[in-house]
């Protein structure tokens, strides 16, 4: 493989700068962005940090990257493993010694984050159906969130989600959810890098490498500020890229995830 990193390194590598030591973390039952990024920020910067692979339980797993449901591959070398039951009571705030993270993703992201996975159109009435809302319930639980998405066209990041699974920076936020919970704080795509200022809007903060502030604005689904200079997104370290493709993906499976500007 090229020494260049590619466009699912660039993203782990953004959202692993992200975590911070001591906290907990959780993501869908098997994704490999957010996961090889819990496991690059506990090699890196935050080796106090526990993380959670979804419904599976996997408890700061240290197994490689394959090709396996949590039921079995991300079981492999985890420091413990909860029941369904335990899964949902941390996942809702019922353990609450440490500052929580969760890293997940949706069918439609608007400018505010709202996150939906219900589907596209009028409820029942779909034009397309989504998974339904899932794991994204505790998103109005968790002290923060990032967000990843594999597209980014201007499907995905729209002006407003047609149904919220996951509430972003919104009147219905500081109406429903806990206090604690500040919610989204980044989006990151195979193009950029968003965060969100004080209005609650996104706004762009970096560029990946091979793509343009243009570029991102013509496939994005609306109008945003950026903060201030924008930048391209920072470059992997010698290092990063070391642990990435020797440890926690040997078998290359990162380079066939389908990442990219889709119409």
């Amino acid at each position: 493989m090229s020494d260049q990193p590619i466009l699912a390194e660039y993203m782990i590598a953004a959202l692993a700068a992200g975590l911070r030591d001591g906290e907990w973390g959780a993501c869908g039952a098997y994704s490999e962005i957010p996961m090889a990024a819990f496991m690059l920020a506990r090699r890196q910067h935050a080796p106090n940090m526990w993380w959670m692979s979804g419904g599976g339980g996997a408890m700061n797993p240290r197994c490689t990257l394959v090709r396996s449901s949590s039921a079995y591959g991300t079981l492999q070398g985890a420091e413990a493993v909860f029941t369904m039951e335990d899964v949902v009571d941390w996942q809702f705030g019922g353990w609450r010694r440490m500052p929580t993270v969760g890293l997940f993703g949706g069918i439609q992201v608007d400018r505010r984050g709202n996150v939906n996975m219900v589907g596209i159109g009028e409820y029942p009435n779909l034009t397309l159906r989504g998974p339904g809302t899932v794991g994204l319930a505790f998103a109005a639980h968790f002290d923060r969130s990032m967000i990843y998405l594999h597209d980014h066209n201007e499907r995905v990041l729209c002006e407003q989600a047609d149904h919220i699974s996951a509430p972003g920076h919104t009147d219905m936020r500081r109406k429903h959810v806990r206090e604690h919970s500040k919610g989204p704080e980044l989006v990151v795509t195979p193009q950029a890098v968003f965060e969100f200022g004080d209005d609650g809007l996104a706004r762009l903060r970096s560029v990946t490498p091979g793509y343009s502030e243009a570029d991102v604005r013509a496939h994005t689904g609306y109008e945003f500020e950026t903060s201030g200079t924008v930048s391209e997104t920072e470059a992997l370290t010698p290092e990063q890229l070391a642990i990435i493709r020797e440890e926690i993906d040997p078998h290359g499976l990162l380079a066939k995830v389908k990442l990219g500007t889709w119409s």
